[in-house]
């Protein structure tokens, strides 16, 4: 187990700082495990979408960690992207690292090349930056029956 000394995304509520980055064309932000667990959401999702989102988006955060062999690298020395893109041509989705064991999705108005865009990477990757530690979610313990 991971000894953080500071609260993190799966003791605190950081709902508020996800709420910042709303608007200016971003319509969804969550905080999500690599497990696929919420960890935090902005307002305007009901549950159900919220815990769908999360396991898609901790689906694509994964993939990264299988293409070692694809790419002909050794088993984890690919390092992690720091943004992955899906472009629908009139809404984009970015899934970011955020901290350990989670990472931060947006859902965004516009293209990929789109200002909205662009300026909610910026936004996205200044949050993660100041705020890594405590975006981080703590390895959890297997069930012990």
């Amino acid at each position: 187990m991971t000894a953080f000394q500071h609260a993190t995304a799966d003791t605190a509520d950081l709902s508020p700082q996800l709420n910042g980055l709303l608007g200016e064309g971003v319509v969804s932000a969550v905080l999500f495990s690599s497990d696929g667990l919420p960890l935090a959401c902005a307002d305007g999702l009901g549950r159900e979408a919220i815990e769908r989102a999360c396991a898609v988006v901790a689906g694509l955060y994964s993939l990264q960690r299988n293409f070692a062999e694809f790419c002909h690298v050794a088993p984890g020395t690919l390092p992690m992207s720091r943004v992955q893109t899906i472009d629908f041509g009139t809404h984009t989705v970015l899934v970011l690292a955020a901290g350990h064991n989670s990472g931060l999705a947006l859902a965004v108005e516009g293209g990929v090349v789109h200002p909205n865009t662009q300026l909610a990477l910026s936004k996205a990757l200044k949050l993660t930056k100041a705020l890594e530690p405590f975006l981080a979610s703590r390895d959890r313990q297997p069930h012990r029956a």
